[in-house]
């Protein structure tokens, strides 16, 4: 089903307006989001290529994370701007809706995947922590983040495929929708559910290990503290021996358990704030898919229009640009270079910002400096014997810019000669 831009103008014109200070405050508050998704993601990727310590395998899926996060920010929020801005009305034509239900579903499917492979990763590094390196190595992972990409473009490009349900179509009037049940089931089937399900057992599987390994830690720190004391009980006594608290093996597990650990747990919430974004979001949609009338009976116009801003409007952008605030929340490494980036925006922007003041002053003491060192060149060749000025018969042109008072009548004796 095709519509000219005239048809969507009249179609938008018998719609009801919008207030205007309704709709101000909800393109403000995508411009907010869109700003901070943009600086937020900017700077994970920027910390995660910077700093040595933040250049780990997981960080590789929490930049294909970010990625998706920004294409959200680039590529569909400037439509819902322009949407909202217009009164909900969709004057952009078929073509430019398409692409932004592409990008909507691309995104989305991107971001839930990469949390599923997030969540093997975290299950590979806590249950084999000394093997770990070898098992999930770099190579492996971008052929991961690969196939995560190429699984949700997919799923995407498939929307500009016919209409799947017989009654289905593409509306742009008066808003950008596609009316297409069986798709959209299939769509939240593969893109979330099938993800999500595997995040869920994952994450599952993770916690399970996460207590036996967080309860060996505790059995290693008793076993440590024992053996110190049997370590300075034998040291008292005069035997010259060298007690290892732990081994080197264990010590290096330990480690690595506390680091993976602490790993996992912010990237647990960053898996449950993108569920509680989302899962509502995909609920109401498939129900409006099979059943557009039965959330009208049961909930009042102002339910609905409250249910409707929140889980479909607010969380689903809100989530776009949490995840930098959760990882400078609940993560020292990226707190400690997210606090050392602003420190050096801070510092060349102060920089900067005195260049002109400087350039200024440097030039005026350039100047000063320029005519003191000529003035006393000329006062110092004032002393020279006649003979250095007068070469081949004729006498140097000597120019003075300026001269102080004390100095006028030997310039003036120079001058004459």
């Amino acid at each position: 089903m095709s519509y000219n831009n005239t048809t969507v103008i009249l179609s938008c014109q018998t719609m009801i307006e919008y207030d205007l200070v309704q709709m101000i405050a909800q393109a403000s508050f995508v411009i907010f989001i869109l700003l901070l998704d943009v600086c937020g993601n900017c700077m994970v990727c920027a910390a995660i290529f910077s700093y040595r310590r933040l250049r780990t395998v997981t960080n590789c899926f929490i930049v294909s994370l970010a990625v998706s996060d920004l294409l959200v920010a680039g590529l569909s929020m400037p439509f819902r701007i322009h949407h909202t801005l217009h009164s909900m009305c969709w004057d952009l034509g078929i073509g430019v809706c398409q692409f932004w239900i592409f990008v909507d579903l691309l995104c989305c499917s991107a971001s839930i995947c990469n949390l599923s492979m997030v969540s093997i990763d975290r299950f590979l590094a806590l249950s084999h922590p000394l093997t770990y390196p070898s098992i999930m190595t770099r190579k492996r992972a971008l052929v991961a983040i690969a196939l995560v990409w190429i699984y949700s473009l997919i799923i995407a490009a498939l929307s500009f495929t016919g209409p799947w349900d017989p009654n289905g179509s593409m509306q742009i009037a008066p808003a950008c929708q596609k009316n297409d049940k069986y798709y959209y089931t299939f769509a939240i089937i593969v893109s979330f559910f099938l993800p999500m399900l595997i995040l869920v057992i994952n994450y599952s599987l993770v916690f399970k290990v996460a207590f036996v390994q967080a309860r060996k830690l505790r059995i290693l720190s008793c076993a440590t503290l024992e053996q110190n004391e049997t370590s300075d009980v034998t040291n008292h006594n005069g035997a010259r021996q060298s007690v290892v608290s732990i081994g080197r093996m264990e010590r290096r597990r330990r480690k690595s358990i506390i680091r993976e650990l602490k790993a996992t747990k912010t990237l647990a919430i960053v898996v449950g704030t993108f569920i509680l974004c989302w899962l509502p979001f995909f609920i109401i949609m498939f129900i409006h898919q099979f059943c557009p009338d039965c959330y009208r009976e049961v909930l009042s116009p102002d339910a609905q229009l409250g249910i409707g801003t929140v889980f479909v409007y607010v969380l689903p952008l809100l989530n776009s640009a949490v995840n930098p605030i959760i990882y400078s929340s609940f993560n020292a490494d990226f707190r400690r270079a997210f606090r050392h980036m602003l420190f050096r925006l801070c510092v060349m922007h102060r920089r900067y910002g005195q260049t002109d003041m400087q350039t200024t002053r440097s030039m005026a003491d350039l100047d000063m400096d320029y005519t003191f060192h000529n003035t006393n060149i000329r006062t110092e060749n004032s002393k020279l014997p006649v003979n250095m000025y007068h070469q081949n018969g004729n006498p140097p042109k000597i120019v003075i810019h300026e001269a102080n008072s004390d100095n006028e009548e030997e310039q003036d004796r120079i001058d004459s000669m």
